[in-house]
């Protein structure tokens, strides 16, 4: 399948191009009632001039043990249902976490998920750290119930240990 990779600041998108992102997360996350870090950047992946898929991406330093750490977060990933199946996710998480360590010199990642999601994301590379994961809300910390997961490139190994997002989860 043809399909173009590329990746946005969000500031710099179009008011419709952010509309149909946000849509797409919508559509696959509405249900959840957890406020979200918005993404610094997308991955967007289009085929045939239509939208197929969207990650969105964020850097923040967050912490394990108490100890500073530089994070990259891969938040959102969507792949329209008729292309599901057909590597969409894999190179569009493989694109944010080159972008992540080629453009920002990141490279630990991390994102949360549903435990459903485990088996996708192991087959993509990424591992399951225990954590317990922390992060903020609205109406005060919470713990996340899902997975936490890992991306490690080079020779930097994920700690184990307590982790705070310090924030709004991705």
């Amino acid at each position: 399948m043809d399909m173009l990779v590329e990746t946005y600041a969000a500031d710099s998108l179009s008011d419709d191009t952010a509309a149909r992102l946000q849509a797409i997360w919508q559509r696959e996350f509405g249900w959840d009632r957890l406020v979200y870090a918005a993404p610094l950047w997308y991955v967007v992946g289009a085929s045939k001039g239509a939208l197929i898929g969207r990650v969105g991406i964020i850097k923040r330093s967050i912490s394990v043990n108490g100890r500073p750490l530089e994070a990259g977060g891969v938040t959102g990933v969507v792949t329209e249902p008729d292309y599901r199946r057909r590597g969409v996710a894999r190179r569009l998480v493989g694109h944010a976490l080159e972008f992540l360590q080629d453009e920002h010199q990141v490279s630990l990642a991390m994102l949360t998920c549903n435990r459903r999601l485990g088996p996708l994301y192991e087959r993509l590379g990424w591992r399951i750290v225990p954590g317990p994961t922390e992060y903020a809300q609205p109406y005060g910390n919470r713990v996340c119930p899902g997975l936490t997961m890992v991306a490690e490139s080079g020779s930097t190994s994920w700690p184990e240990g307590h982790i705070d997002m310090r924030g709004l989860p991705w």
